[in-house]
């Protein structure tokens, strides 16, 4: 194999490769990346078993077909300090030789056939969601995701395929935020993804790709890259039935005052009483020192007719800040719809188009 590559080119798509590596045992394969040539094409390919990429160059300078690895973290420390400029690859004797003018570093290598194998035959599984939907929604819903639960429906996102829509889905079982699209589809089928894979689609899927579902691998692909994610065993929970369907009081309210409120609260506490009457919101911090803060945003009348009519008494409810943040800093809409029901220990609602967010109240 030899090989004349732009390095910065190389070397942005092996650094970006860095996470799908093993990190902690280099004797592994996975700690390495595969470097094939092809025709005339470069193919980078790592993999820790969850999750795989593979890229693409094109390159008219490949002398023939050939496949080696080199270790990944090792191989990106080495073009860190090379110029940028043209550099040559080599393979010999079980080694990879990187050339630039007068310098060459020689790394070692595995046998490329023990390479794990990426999936195959999945062409005729696509599933019909447009992929700037997907990845918008699944980073919409990162914050929701604790990568350390135990249960598999706390630390993965749901993907919800049905007949009319399709839906993505995460809880911490405090919180439930559900991303719906009206689209006909011949698919029903639903799938969790994982938190870590969800991170990594952001940094090579901005525009256009198609998702294909295929065993036990979700794929995305574009004309540069293909990725793919192990999908993680377990059930995730009935979501729909916690999504509350009777709501007592809605109230519309601008976004931008209430995070400026939220922000304030938060200087002394994540936990503020939020008191609702029939002109204004009154929000007060929540804390076990002596520390307080206290705000408060007006209502807009034409905005809460129905609001205002309906009210008596105030209500108020006691609620994590920093779940509401996560949300409405997340929404399009000038204005979100908050809704309350009298009990106080009933679970709230927050929309925004088709963004839902179900919050369970801190009882005091």
């Amino acid at each position: 194999m030899k090989i004349t590559i732009n390095k910065s080119t190389l070397e942005s798509i092996i650094s970006n490769f860095q996470p799908f590596l093993e990190k902690r045992d280099l004797s592994q394969i996975t700690s390495h990346i595969l470097i094939e040539t092809k025709g005339n094409e470069v193919i980078l390919k790592a993999t820790d078993y969850e999750i795989g990429i593979i890229a693409k160059i094109q390159n008219e300078n490949i002398d023939k077909d050939e496949k080696v690895t080199v270790n990944g973290r090792k191989f990106l420390d080495s073009l860190k300090n090379l110029k940028d400029d043209k550099i040559q690859i080599e393979n010999k004797d079980d080694k990879i030789q990187i050339i630039q003018n007068r310098t060459k570093i020689t790394l070692h290598s595995f046998i490329a056939d023990n390479f794990p194998e990426s999936p195959k035959d999945y062409k005729n599984s696509k599933i019909n969601i447009d992929s700037k939907n997907l990845v918008e929604s699944l980073k919409k819903l990162l914050p929701v995701i604790e990568i350390n639960n135990p249960r598999a429906e706390y630390r993965n996102a749901l993907i919800d395929i049905k007949e009319y829509k399709f839906s993505f889905v995460a809880t911490d079982t405090k919180r439930l935020e559900v991303i719906s699209f009206n689209n006909q589809s011949v698919d029903k089928i639903n799938f969790m993804i994982p938190k870590k894979a969800i991170s990594e689609i952001q940094k090579f899927f901005n525009d256009e790709a198609n998702l294909y579902f295929s065993e036990n691998n979700i794929i995305i692909e574009n004309d540069k890259y293909t990725f793919w994610t192990r999908i993680p065993n377990g059930n995730f929970i009935d979501y729909e039935k916690v999504i509350p369907k009777d709501i007592k009081h809605k109230i519309i309210i601008n976004k931008e005052k209430m995070i400026e409120a939220l922000k304030i609260i938060n200087s002394i506490s994540n936990q503020v009483k939020l008191i609702f009457n029939k002109n204004k919101i009154i929000f007060e911090s929540i804390s076990d020192e002596d520390s307080k803060a206290i705000t408060e945003i007006e209502l807009d009348s034409e905005l809460n007719k129905e609001f205002i009519n309906n009210i008596g008494e105030d209500e108020n409810i006691c609620v994590n800040s920093r779940h509401i943040l996560d949300f409405i800093i997340n929404i399009n809409s000038q204005n979100f719809e908050f809704g309350i029901n009298e009990n106080k220990n009933s679970a709230c609602i927050l929309k925004s188009d088709n963004f839902i967010l179900t919050m369970m109240p801190i009882l005091i």
